[in-house]
């Protein structure tokens, strides 16, 4: 499976309700490029794009659309680098206002990202 947002996905299953998903971002990605030089490291932002991804499309897979509305309580904890496999588990929350996603990315067991993701199903 090929991704918009130059990683490479390595699993991706579960429901709608409990995404999970590996990934890995390729030595070559143009995410490392400038971030950093004799350093390079995942932006954070891409490791959001990540979740969003994998979200989006398992909602997709069960023929519901989804808007990502807005990201809050994320927290970064670890670097990411070149060629390392990261784990994403996201769950929906429902809630009045719309879904919502909490969100864990782990690297080799430990705890790289994590945050809520807020949605809402677009209306036909």
């Amino acid at each position: 499976m090929t991704s918009r947002f130059d990683h490479e996905w390595l699993r991706l299953s579960g429901e709608a309700e409990r995404v999970v998903a590996s990934a890995r971002f390729p030595s070559d990605s143009a995410w490392f490029s400038g971030h950093f030089p004799d350093n390079p490291i995942v932006p954070g932002v891409a490791l959001i794009a990540l979740v969003a991804e994998a979200v989006s499309e398992r909602e997709r897979s069960e023929g519901r659309s989804l808007v990502i509305t807005g990201v809050r309580r994320v927290r970064f904890r670890l670097p990411v680098r070149p060629d390392d496999e990261v784990t994403l588990e996201a769950i929906r929350m429902p809630k009045k206002e719309g879904p919502a996603y909490v969100f864990n990315v782990y690297l080799a067991g430990e705890n790289v990202c994590s945050g809520v993701f807020t949605a809402e199903t677009p209306r036909s």
